[in-house]
């Protein structure tokens, strides 16, 4: 079957497949038919053009489908709600980079919606992006929100990527203070890609700003712990004559993302920095799904090496 697929894509060069619509094929026709094993080989090899190692893992993209398959953890379906997540911070000790939040809910009627602050952010627990925000709740189009929710809850995010974190893990919906810089937008993002409770790789990823618009260009800059740029890439190029500011309490986000990654032997911790504190973002257990293109391939085994699968199993 691998084999024909590969035989399509070399005839095929100019299929494009959109984000939505391998979604679609995988959620809506395949799911309950492909093995997981066999559904990771095919999705690899449409999202990266590669085939899938699976015997003898290398790769972190290869290394991250392996874990999807192998690794049953029970703390992972508690840390990919954003809900729950909350209980995991606290038992670390952590309760005061928690955002302030209200939840979780099982629909928009349940929410007591003259207690919210004046700005926020509704999410659904479960999943990724799946986000509205609120800049005035005077304003605020509440039939709207409960038609997206409506419609998100009965996503099933385990079968769409075979990310076993998300299995049975239940659609809910929690609100979040929305967070602001001091320019009016979102902090700072800085992600962590740890490794048995060790920090390795730091990403920060810009968007690009023309005149005060966001444009479709997207950037992402890599560090060492040491705020050393790395000249590599994991998707999006680097910012052209432009680097980060090293926070000046990186060694206190540092430390926090060892606390939250000690328990897995590979996780993205995402922190905010803002003016006056760090602030918990999320965890992230297979980044882009181990789909993303990262170059040069001696960085993308070097990022593999560090994801010992040993005694997982």
């Amino acid at each position: 079957m691998i084999k024909n697929i590969k035989n399509l894509l070399r005839k095929h060069e100019d299929i494009e497949l959109t984000a939505k619509s391998i979604y679609f094929f995988c959620h809506k026709v395949i799911e309950k038919v492909i093995p997981d094993k066999t559904f990771l080989r095919i999705q690899y090899l449409f999202r990266t053009g590669s085939s899938l190692n699976l015997k003898n893992p290398r790769l972190y993209n290869e290394k991250i489908q392996w874990l999807k398959l192998n690794y049953r953890n029970p703390l992972l379906n508690k840390c990919v709600d954003k809900w729950e997540v909350r209980e995991y911070i606290k038992s670390k000790g952590l309760e005061n980079i928690l955002i302030p939040a209200q939840g979780p809910y099982h629909s928009i009627e349940e929410i007591h919606k003259e207690s919210l602050p004046e700005k926020f952010i509704l999410k659904l627990t479960n999943g990724s992006s799946f986000n509205i925000i609120c800049q005035n709740k005077d304003n605020f189009s509440w039939d709207k929100a409960t038609r997206k929710f409506d419609k998100w809850k009965k996503i099933n995010f385990f079968s769409a990527r075979r990310e076993w974190a998300y299995k049975d893990v239940e659609n809910r919906i929690m609100i979040e203070e929305l967070l602001e810089s001091e320019t009016g937008g979102l902090p700072s993002d800085i992600r962590f890609f740890c490794f048995n409770g060790e920090p390795e790789v730091i990403a920060v990823d810009l968007d690009s700003v023309e005149n005060g618009i966001k444009t479709s260009n997207y950037f992402r800059h890599l560090y060492t712990k040491d705020w050393t740029p790395i000249d590599a890439r994991i998707q999006y190029p680097k910012k052209p004559n432009h680097e980060v500011e090293k926070p000046a309490n990186l060694d206190e986000m540092l430390e926090t993302a060892r606390k939250l990654s000690s328990d897995f032997p590979a996780v993205r911790v995402d922190l905010y920095n803002t003016r006056t504190s760090i602030l918990f973002g999320e965890l992230t257990f297979y980044h882009a799904s181990g789909y993303q293109r990262i170059t040069p391939e001696k960085f993308h085994k070097e990022l593999g090496d560090k994801i010992t699968l040993e005694n997982l199993q």
